[in-house]
This record gives structure tokens, sequence and C-alpha cells, in this order.
């Protein structure tokens, strides 16, 4: 994703507007009681991210609807074992003597979830695949109690890039050796993996640490503050866009499908 968003126009946008704009519609999609406003702020941020921010179609359905699953798998559990607000049923069947139901407001309730869900992913999609990392590292290092909380984070990051870095280099030399042929070498290697691994990470670690240290590390880690101004043209393209989320909250407050 941070590939992605080197790449895309919207990264050069103001990063405060954008996170800005991600909180409002992820505390809308949360505070609303109907499923048309979470679903309606999903497809505008998913066409913001595909249009304005000209992502491949492909690449962000795959990476989205791949994460979605879970809320889907989520939505249908809740339509069979919660009530909601009870309700008429409207499918039922029976199991061993058990009669498991869909009623009115347990579906009511996952399609809730499964909107607020949909809502989070799209925006969060949007900000992951428009900002850098690095460039929202340096925004929150701004606020002076998250300082010390950014710096390990910075830290964790980078050192999650050694860890795949080793992972594929140890497991490409295994397979190159015939070490993933069959099931019982398969095990054996990846016991070798995870213990050869282990260790090497301990000692990248320690290198990672001095390299640091020779180059005057106090604590701190000097970032690159981009800072964009805010045109014109995206102030008022935010604005409508806060104008129709509290137009579809006031419209649809109260509304079901069931």
């Amino acid at each position: 994703m941070d590939d992605i968003a080197l790449v895309s126009p919207l990264r050069y946008k103001n990063t405060t507007l954008k996170i800005i704009l991600v909180l409002i519609g992820l505390l809308a999609g949360l505070f609303s009681s109907s499923p048309i406003l979470p679903l309606f702020i999903a497809v505008c941020m998913i066409a913001a991210t595909l249009i304005l921010g000209k992502i491949p179609v492909g690449m962000y359905l795959k990476l989205f609807l791949s994460v979605l699953g879970f809320a889907v798998v989520s939505a249908f559990i809740l339509a069979f074992f919660a009530y909601g607000d009870g309700g008429e049923t409207l499918w039922s069947i029976n199991l061993f003597g058990w009669v498991i139901s869909i009623t009115t407001g347990s579906a009511n309730l996952a399609l809730l979830v499964f909107a607020r869900s949909a809502n989070g992913l799209a925006c969060l999609f949007f900000l992951s695949m428009t900002t850098p990392m690095l460039e929202l590292f340096s925004y929150f290092k701004r606020i002076s109690f998250l300082d010390i909380f950014m710096e390990l984070v910075m830290l964790i990051y980078r050192y999650i890039f050694v860890f795949l870095a080793l992972l594929l280099n140890i497991q490409s030399a295994q397979a190159m050796r015939f070490g993933y042929s069959n099931f019982k070498r398969s095990i054996h290697s990846v016991g070798l993996l995870v213990g050869s691994l282990f260790v090497q990470t301990l000692e990248q670690g320690d290198r990672l640490y001095l390299s640091m240290n020779s180059r005057c590390y106090d604590g701190k880690l000097p970032y690159y503050d981009a800072k964009y101004k805010i045109m014109f043209s995206d102030a008022l393209l935010s604005l409508l866009f806060v104008a129709s989320i509290a137009a579809v909250f006031y419209y649809t407050r109260g509304f079901q499908f069931f």
C-alpha cells in the first residue's frame, strides 16, 4: 500500500484535510442508525480512491474484498444468532430440534454491522492508499504526547520489512535445495526456518541499532514533514462531501430495510 500511496496524485493533498475527512466518515458511519449512510460514505471513499487517487481497480478490489470477507461472515452469523429488536421471522429452519431463524431485527442489525465495516474499510483504504506512512508518522509526531509512541511505531514498521526480507531469503534458499519437495521435508524446513529466523532477526536487530548509533541516534528519528497547502477546489469538494453526509444522515435516520 505504501508503494501505491507514493505514486497517487492525492499524496500531494493536505494530510490534515484527509485525516479530518476520514475521521468524519468513520464517526458518521459509526453513529448512524441506518445502513444507508455508512454505505453512502463507503461508495464516496471508494470512488475518491479509484478516480482521484488513480488506484488500479483490480488491485484495489483484490485488497478490499479480501478484508471485506470477514465482515460478510460476521454479518451472516449475526443474522442467524442475533435478535436485534426482534420483529417478524423472515426465514427459519429446524436443525436437530434447534430452530434457527432470521428475524427482521437480526437482519437489520447484520446489515448495519456490514455497512459500518465496509465504511471503515473504505475510509482507511482511502487514507492508506493516498498518504505514505512516513507522512502519517511525521504528522502524528506533531502531537507532543504521541512523540515517543510514534518513535516505537516507526521502528516496528521498519523492522517488519527486515523480518520479511530475512524470511524470503531463507525460504528461497530452502526451496532451491528442494526443502519443500514433500510433506516431511516441508515440516523439517519450516522448523529450521523458524529457528534460523529467530536467531538472524536478533542479530539483524543488533546491527540496526549499531547503525543508528553510528549515525548519532539520540532517541529521536528525523522525519521529513511534508506540508501541502489546502487548495480552494479541495476545500470546496470537502465541504460538499461533509454537507452530503449531513443531508443523508438527516433524511435516512431510522430507515431500515426490513
